[in-house]
């Protein structure tokens, strides 16, 4: 019970840092599911019914009945959520994040991030939050303007464990030419390490595939950043 308590104060944590900006649906669905269940990782849950209508509005447009024959909602749950719609608001309200989620009607902002000091000075904000490893992709377009953030994967305090099928996934539905890579350090030093380094050779490997560039591996640790680019480690 305590590390999924521990869980959820972190989310909110994040969602204060963040205002929410880069979430998967799956994930801003999760923190509405904390109010619906009180106890136990509803983030397998989120996920399913994300995939299953296809995005969070899908699931809050949803009729109950529909809702309710994904395994874990019941009819309380299945309530919740036909009427959670304006409930983000309320939770961005009740932690003082003043960004926005994925119904908010105005676009996110577009930065072009030409360079691996404006990526990781932009990238920075996102770890503050996190007491645990956790990994990020970012999408830019030709121009470096951009498009979208993912957050990819979630660890310990040592080690976030990846998978390359997924991140694939995730960087081909943002549609990108390329991805930049970030994860943290948090009890350590912005320094990568060797299996940072194999991890990214093959991710690389993995996006040519896909016909996507990965641009660069940025490793955070507090308020500091090293770029893999920039130090002649990613060519």
């Amino acid at each position: 019970m305590p590390e999924h308590n521990g869980h959820r104060k972190r989310r909110r944590e994040l969602y204060r840092a963040t205002g929410g900006e880069g979430w998967e649906d799956a994930r801003l669905l999760e923190l509405l599911l904390f109010r619906a269940i009180p106890r136990g990782d509803v983030y397998p849950l989120a996920r399913r019914l994300t995939e299953r209508f296809g995005s969070l509005n899908g699931v809050l447009t949803a009729a109950p009945e529909e809702l309710m024959e994904e395994r874990g909602v019941g009819e309380k749950t299945a309530r919740f959520l036909t009427s959670a719609k304006g409930l983000l608001e309320a939770e961005k309200a009740e932690t003082g994040a003043d960004g926005g989620d994925a119904l908010r009607a105005s676009p996110p902002p577009r930065p072009v991030l030409r360079s691996p000091g404006a990526a990781g000075e932009f990238l920075l904000p996102y770890f503050a939050a996190h007491r645990d490893e956790a990994l990020y992709l970012m999408a830019l377009d030709g121009g470096y303007t951009f498009l979208g953030l993912r957050l990819a994967a979630l660890g310990g305090q040592e080690s976030v464990r990846v998978d390359l099928e997924e991140m694939v996934r995730i960087s081909e539905a943002l549609c990108p030419e390329y991805i930049i890579a970030a994860h943290n350090h948090p009890g350590g030093i912005a320094l990568p390490s060797a299996a940072d380094e194999r991890a990214t050779f093959l991710f690389r490997d993995a996006l040519q595939k896909a016909g996507i560039t990965l641009l660069d591996h940025i490793v955070v640790s507090g308020g500091d950043f090293v770029s893999l680019r920039e130090n002649g480690i990613l060519p």
